[in-house]
């Protein structure tokens, strides 16, 4: 399950929506694939599954940053939001 699935799952849970978020601070290890690069364009592939589509066209704002790693071993992402409901 990808980190926006899991996020997704836990909004709904405490009945909000990924529609409720404003802001994203996303942080992305660098992969091999990339020559150690973030795989920004790969995070950009999830967000607009999630963002900016016909059904949630809203788009939180959002800055990306690369790491040299994370807490847990093999995590390559980790995406701290900001919510607010109308």
């Amino acid at each position: 399950m990808s980190v926006l699935n899991r996020l997704q799952a836990s909004l709904e849970e405490k009945d909000l929506s990924v529609g409720d978020v404003v802001k994203m601070q996303i942080f992305l290890v660098g992969v091999a694939e990339l020559d150690g690069a973030m795989d920004f364009q790969g995070m950009m592939r999830a967000n607009r599954r999630f963002f900016g589509t016909e059904s949630q066209p809203n788009l939180p704002a959002r800055s990306a940053f690369p790491v040299a790693g994370l807490a847990a071993p093999g995590m390559l992402v980790e995406v701290e939001v900001v919510l607010a409901r109308p």
